[in-house]
């Protein structure tokens, strides 16, 4: 069973029961060119634009009460998910994001219209463009919804970002008093704690979720009200003030209008700041679960002071092999993450004149980012959770090394702790015994200098004096 709906291009053939119309039947059968559909996120955020629309409407006089109040109870269902079937439209579409704007004003205008006694497809009492989208362009509407689409995705980023620097932090404090060796071009450098590694590390996640909150701010400015190119062609006076008071009202978000509506409709550079935070909030977790690997490889021929959670088994021809899954799940997802960064870059210069046209494929990967990092962030949580330092293999790992060659250089000089660790190496013995085998230091003494020797620490004058006796005594 089908309808006819008429347009000035002419008619077009629709499903009996679909709410969506014309432009959206057109849209669907012109761009079908992925699996990827149109985020909810997005339609639902354009869904309460043209709530709040009409309700700004009906408070200037513009828009008919009982109209008013049908859009809003439709509005209200699509944001429910009522019509998610509806939304049948490709990510990937005509510029401006003008079809995914009218597949939500077609359900609407329709739903609205068999509320007040009419027939789906008919708009005799509710048009898609005459009321459900007055005062309104996709201009300025799309770009508006992306905007609310990527404030309220960011609230559970960051509450899952910020869960998983809270792990990250206690296991700095499990972990505070494990020495191990610190590796500086992949190879041993100075002695540190693994506390004080995973401490490092969500010191930096921090830092990241400071620049988003910085590029979300900006993101918090609307250009609804601008319409076509931002100057507010057909709107009220005070249209704009209306319609971003019941935005605020409705989602209890940060926002503001635009000062100049017409530099925010070309300009699509607030998107970028925030794909670049979320870029580098992915590139830090990346360096993560790269080194997450590198300290879990072995178990018996690498370096093996990770022990990760098995999740699952790591081949289909070793058998008992387990492999860093997640780690690897999570390096994968922040490549992605990268991508979609630079093809919001490219969508970002893609502006022209008064209008960027590239909003459909900057929403669509700034919102795929957003969603992929609090995943990731959830898995990788779980994962940080679980792992265990094998203290046992660190300890083993650091006394082997000569990192710890650099605490003894205020003590001993640079050019004799030289000497002392090529000896060491050529004798296959730890440059610890060494000190203690030629009587430079005391067992003690040796064990207090390495223990101090993740951080600033101040020299034991009697201590250096007593080394300076020993090489004068034997003229070394």
């Amino acid at each position: 069973m089908s309808r006819i709906e008429e347009d000035f291009i002419g008619k077009v053939q629709i499903p009996a029961n679909a709410y969506y119309g014309s432009f959206t039947a057109r849209a669907h059968q012109n761009f079908n060119l992925s699996d990827h559909k149109v985020a909810h996120e997005i339609t639902y955020s354009v869904a309460l634009i043209k709530k709040c629309a009409a309700l700004a409407n009906s408070d200037l006089g513009k828009l008919d009460q009982k109209v008013a109040k049908a859009i809003v109870h439709a509005a209200d269902e699509v944001i429910s998910g009522k019509f998610n079937k509806e939304f049948i439209l490709d990510a990937f579409q005509a510029g401006a994001g003008t079809p995914l704007h009218m597949n939500v004003n077609e359900v609407i205008a329709n739903r609205a219209e068999e509320l007040l006694g009419g027939k789906v497809g008919h708009y005799k009492f509710v048009h898609p463009n005459n009321h459900v989208n007055m005062s309104q362009s996709s201009n300025d509407v799309t770009p508006t919804a992306i905007r609310l689409a990527s404030l309220t995705v960011a609230v559970s980023f960051k509450k899952q970002a910020h869960s998983l620097i809270k792990i990250l932090d206690k296991r700095g404090q499990d972990y505070k008093n494990t020495l191990k060796i610190g590796r500086t071009h992949l190879q041993d450098a100075v002695p540190m704690t693994y506390g004080q590694t995973f401490s490092a590390y969500a010191s930096a996640l921090s830092k990241d979720l400071t620049e988003l909150d910085n590029a979300l701010k900006r993101i918090g400015e609307l250009g609804i009200g601008g319409t076509a190119t931002g100057s507010g062609i057909t709107t009220h006076p005070k249209f704009r003030e209306k319609i971003v008071h019941y935005i605020r009202k409705e989602t209890g978000l940060d926002v503001r209008s635009s000062n100049d509506c017409i530099e925010l409709t070309q300009n699509m550079n607030a998107f970028l700041m925030l794909s670049a935070a979320l870029r580098a909030y992915a590139l830090t977790l990346n360096r993560i679960a790269n080194d997450l690997r590198l300290l879990a490889s072995g178990p018996k021929g690498g370096i093996a002071e990770i022990i990760l959670e098995e999740v699952e088994p790591g081949s289909s021809i070793m058998p008992g092999k387990v492999n860093p899954s997640v780690p690897e799940a999570v390096n994968m997802v922040c490549m992605q993450v990268i991508a979609n960064d630079q093809a919001i870059l490219l969508g970002a210069q893609g502006g022209q004149l008064e209008l960027n046209f590239c909003t459909p494929l900057i929403g669509h990967n700034l919102l795929e980012a957003e969603k992929l990092l609090t995943r990731c962030s959830a898995m990788f949580e779980h994962c940080i959770t679980n792992l265990k330092v094998d203290e046992k293999r660190t300890k083993e790992n650091f006394e082997r090394s000569f990192g710890y060659a650099t605490a003894f250089n205020p003590y001993l000089g640079y050019s004799r702790v030289s000497k002392l660790v090529s000896e060491a190496y050529k004798r296959k013995t730890s440059l610890r015994e060494l000190i203690i085998e030629k009587g430079i230091l005391s067992e003690n003494d040796v064990d207090k200098i390495i223990a101090s020797a993740t951080g600033p620490s101040i020299v034991d004058e009697s201590m250096k004096k007593s080394v300076e006796r020993f090489f004068q005594h034997r003229k070394l």
